[in-house]
């Protein structure tokens, strides 16, 4: 299957991403404009302490119009490592650090009309290590069991789609790892 890109043209340009009209060229050769937001790449962390509770944060979002329960997460300075914003998110939204930071995997947030990237660390042996919030983010911290974060995900009761796919993700080395043994 061949798509060619033959043309971009900016058409909209925000604070947060902004949007390109593409002209591909279709495998049976006809024509079709599409609509792409190009977004920073962004991370999402599964901070688990030393007694298995899983990090989380409450916040309003506006898609939605309604608070949702999410791990940690964030988007990416301008040419900003994965790793480090990872560690200033952790920070930032959680208040707590992590001697061990692993990445995890990488998935597209919405392939179908976005561009960004979100990289996904499990995060554990957390410490306190404050940095300030960003000026426009109101968080509320939860913390819950891990098995029960993965009750409320098959529940339904946690509906973000990057929380989902993090935890999917952690899953197997959670499983695997004897030291954290919290499932």
């Amino acid at each position: 299957m061949k798509f060619k890109h033959l043309s971009s043209k900016n058409v909209y340009q925000g604070r947060a991403f902004s949007v390109d009209r593409l002209l591909m060229q279709l495998p049976d050769g006809h024509q079709k404009e599409y609509d792409l937001v190009q977004h920073r790449s962004s991370v999402s962390l599964v901070p688990i302490d030393n007694s298995g509770l899983v990090y989380f944060v409450r916040q309003y979002r506006v898609g939605p119009a309604q608070e949702l329960l999410e791990l940690p997460a964030g988007v990416l300075e301008e040419a900003e490592d994965p790793l480090e914003g990872a560690r200033r998110e952790m920070r930032e939204e959680t208040g707590m650090a992590a001697r061990n930071l692993v990445k995890i995997g990488e998935i597209f947030l919405a392939p179908g009309y976005s561009s960004e990237l979100m990289h996904v660390f499990l995060a554990t042996e957390l410490y306190p290590a404050p940095l300030p919030p960003d000026v426009d983010e109101f968080l509320h911290l939860e913390t819950l069991p891990l098995a029960k974060a993965y009750e409320m995900a098959a529940n339904g009761e946690i509906r973000d789609s990057k929380t989902l796919a993090a935890l999917f993700l952690a899953r197997r080395f959670l499983e695997h790892d004897s030291s954290q043994a919290f499932l």
